[in-house]
C-alpha cells in the first residue's frame, strides 16, 4: 500500500509539475495558429521534412535513374545508350521533366531536401550558439570592458560584406558542406548577439534576478537559470530567420560555382541550367528548384514571425 501511495504522490507531483508549462502551449499553440501565416509555413516544413526522411517515398525515381532515347513501356532496351535530352512533360514518369543528363527534375528536388534542411538548420543553430551567449553576457555585463569588447567585434564583423566574406573563405577552405555551414554561421550570428543583449538589458532590471543578486547567486547562475530561459523564445525566432539565410546563401554560392557539386541541391541544379547555356530554353528545369528555394525560405520567416508573436505578443 505504502508502494503505491508514494507511487501515486509522485506521479501528482509530475503532474502539478508539467501542468502549467503543458497550459502554456497550449495557449501558445492557439495563438500561433491564429496566424495563417505560421501554419502554412508549418505545413510547407512538415513537407519538406517528410521529403528528407522519405525521399524514396515521394520521388518517382532514384537519383541514379535516367531517361534513354528508346524508353518503352518503362523499359530501357538494349540498344538504348544516349540520355535523352532535356524534355518536359510525362514521357518516363518525370513529372517536371528531365536535365541534360535524363535526370527527373521532381526526383532531384525531394533528395536535395535534405542538404537544403541541414544546412540551414546547421547554420542557424551554430549561429544561435554563438550569438546567444555572446549576447547574454554583453547585455549582462552592460557598460564594462567586456561588453565593450564584445561590441567593437561584432562592429568590426559588421564591416565584413556577407556574400564576399563567404566567397573568400570558401575559396581558402575548400568547398565543402561544413565549410559552407561554417562560413554562414561566423557571419550570421551578429543579429542574435545585438538583439539579444538588448532583451537581457531590459531582463536583468527585473525584480526577480535583483532578488537573486541579493540572495547571493553568483552572475553564471542568474545569466544561464534566471535571464536565458526568458530570451530563449526569442532566440528561436533568429534561428529561424537565419536558417533561411543560409537556404538563399548557400544557393548563391552554388549559382556562382562555388559548391560541393558531389552533392544535389537547389543550386547546383540552378548552376547546372545555367551552364548548359538553357536558362530560357528549359523553364521546367529552372523554376522548380528556384520556387524550392523560395518556399523553404518563406516557411522559414514564416514560422519565425508567428514564434515571435507568441513570445513577444503585441495585443
Amino acid at each position: 500500500m505504502s508502494t503505491q501511495s508514494e507511487q501515486a504522490s509522485s506521479f501528482s507531483s509530475i503532474k502539478e509539475r508539467w501542468e502549467p508549462r503543458i497550459e502554456r502551449f497550449r495557449r501558445g499553440w492557439d495563438r500561433y495558429t491564429r496566424h495563417k501565416m505560421g501554419v502554412i509555413g508549418l505545413a510547407i516544413m512538415v513537407m519538406y521534412i517528410l521529403w528528407a526522411l522519405f525521399p524514396s517515398v515521394f520521388a518517382p525515381h532514384r537519383t541514379e535513374w535516367q531517361a534513354y532515347i528508346g524508353y518503352t513501356n518503362g523499359y530501357m532496351p538494349s540498344d538504348a545508350v544516349l540520355p535523352h535530352p532535356p524534355a518536359f512533360g510525362d514521357p518516363f514518369f518525370a513529372p517536371l521533366g528531365t536535365n541534360e543528363a535524363g535526370q527527373g527534375v521532381f526526383t532531384l528536388i525531394v533528395y536535395a531536401t535534405k542538404d537544403a534542411l541541414y544546412i540551414g538548420f546547421a547554420a542557424g543553430l551554430l549561429s544561435s550558439l554563438v550569438g546567444v551567449p555572446l549576447g547574454l553576457i554583453s547585455g549582462f555585463y552592460g557598460d564594462t570592458w567586456i561588453d565593450e569588447a564584445i561590441q567593437r567585434i561584432v562592429d568590426v564583423m559588421y564591416g565584413m560584406p556577407f556574400l564576399p566574406f563567404l566567397i573568400v573563405l570558401v575559396a581558402i577552405r575548400g568547398i565543402s558542406t561544413t565549410n559552407i555551414i561554417l562560413g554562414i554561421a561566423i557571419t550570421s550570428w551578429l543579429n542574435n548577439c545585438i538583439l539579444i543583449r538588448g532583451e537581457t538589458l531590459s531582463l536583468k532590471e527585473r525584480a526577480y534576478v535583483e532578488s537573486a543578486q541579493v540572495a547571493g547567486a553568483s552572475d553564471t547562475r542568474i545569466v544561464f537559470r534566471h535571464i536565458m530561459p526568458n530570451v530563449v523564445p526569442l532566440a528561436f525566432v533568429y534561428l529561424a530567420q537565419d536558417a533561411a539565410a543560409a537556404i538563399i546563401a548557400q544557393a548563391s554560392l552554388a549559382y556562382l560555382g562555388l559548391a560541393d557539386f558531389t552533392k544535389i541541391s537547389w543550386g547546383t541544379m540552378i548552376e547546372s541550367v545555367k551552364a548548359h547555356n538553357m536558362i530560357y530554353s528549359a523553364p521546367w528545369w529552372l523554376i522548380p528548384p528556384g520556387l524550392a528555394i523560395t518556399a523553404l525560405a518563406a516557411a522559414f520567416y514564416f514560422i519565425g514571425f508567428s514564434i515571435e508573436d507568441v513570445v513577444n505578443p503585441q495585443d
